[in-house]
């Protein structure tokens, strides 16, 4: 049966999707969050439902971003976000589609492109986790040059407009998302698709919204402060991998992505955290202990607040926490072996072995 979508669950879900965007994103992204959902059960009323509850065949859109938000200066509206979804929609035939669901959580894109369009959302999402390229969360598309993808995007100010609709293999397409992201200052809002609910149950994340939703509950269950990081840490089956100071943080914005390294040396040893806009890969004491898509996060150790890497500077406390890849929905994007090299390239480290 659907499941309404109500204030609660909009709690959970930017909480527990803050964690999950993997230092994308911290607490000031968190009332942009909370007006975009609220606007959305405004529009109401709003329903997710599950992969098993729709047919094989029928069409569920992605409702994305593409660029770097953490350091950009574009200019972007949920308006955006919604007629990037209609531009799909034309582009594609013109039939509503079945469901929407997100790139990677918390997904209020999702929320409010269901809301304008009278879908429900999916709960699931391309990946369970933040990722850096279009192509992590392409569900597997990137090894697939063969198959044919749809992606529309826009952003911009009324008299500076980027528009674009573009159709090709995930890597194409993805490539020239990217570069029209960065003629809008670094970001812009996207929709892909549609894919069937068959494909999606075998490339994506099923459960990823409702696990984001568990696991921002299972924090606000606890006493504002520490408690909340372990109780993050507990939820993802993972520990607190430091708490400590930041000694270095030289992330920098370069060719659409935040790249750079975070260095923390706390009670768990020195970590260095490498980054392509969100976490990549772990090294305590220069040895490797987590690679995407394994799941890190940072918070305030104080308050236990997610915060994000351009929330970080030298000399800021900072706890992070880390889990397994097993413990949250993952999808084929985040494997692929095609999605590596360009990352491994830019960062001058190894993540898929």
């Amino acid at each position: 049966m659907p499941v309404k979508m109500d204030l609660e669950a909009l709690e959970g879900a930017i909480l527990g999707g803050l964690v999950l965007s993997a230092g994308g994103s911290g607490m000031k992204r968190a009332e942009r969050n909370r007006r975009i959902g609220e606007q959305a059960l405004d529009y109401g009323p709003l329903s997710m439902v599950t992969l098993d509850e729709l047919p094989d065949d029928a069409g569920i859109i992605v409702a994305t971003g593409v660029g770097a938000p953490g350091y950009a200066k574009a200019i972007t509206s949920m308006r955006d976000s919604v007629k990037s979804a209609q531009m799909l929609i034309a582009a594609t035939g013109g039939k509503l589609p079945a469901g929407v669901m997100p790139g990677h959580v918390p997904g209020l894109m999702a929320w409010m492109q269901a809301a304008v369009l009278g879908i429900p959302l999916v709960d699931a999402a391309t990946n369970g986790r933040g990722h850096p390229t279009v192509k992590m969360g392409g569900m597997g598309l990137a090894s697939m040059p063969d198959v044919q993808v749809t992606q529309a995007g826009c952003g911009g100010a009324p008299d500076d407009r980027v528009e674009i609709v573009v159709t090709g293999n995930m890597a194409k397409t993805s490539t020239i998302m990217r570069a029209a992201s960065v003629q809008n200052g670094g970001s812009i809002y996207a929709t892909r698709g549609p894919f069937t609910a068959g494909f999606v149950r075998k490339g994506g994340a099923p459960g990823a919204m409702s696990f984001a939703t568990g696991l921002g509950h299972a924090m606000l269950d606890k006493p504002a402060g520490f408690a909340r990081v372990e109780a993050a840490a507990a939820f993802l089956s993972g520990e607190v991998l430091v708490t400590g100071r930041v000694e270095l943080n030289d992330v920098h914005y370069e060719g659409g992505f935040d790249v750079g390294r975070v260095v923390i040396k706390g009670d768990g040893g020195t970590i260095t955290l490498h980054i392509y806009n969100e976490y990549m890969a772990a090294d305590r004491d220069g040895v490797r202990v987590r690679t995407f898509p394994d799941m890190m996060g940072s918070f305030d150790p104080a308050t236990g607040a997610p915060i994000a890497i351009n929330e970080m500077p030298v000399g800021r406390d900072v706890a992070i926490v880390s889990g397994p890849n097993a413990a949250y929905p993952v999808g084929a994007g985040a494997r692929d072996p095609a999605v590596f090299p360009e990352v491994e390239e830019r960062l001058g480290v190894k993540l898929a072995p």
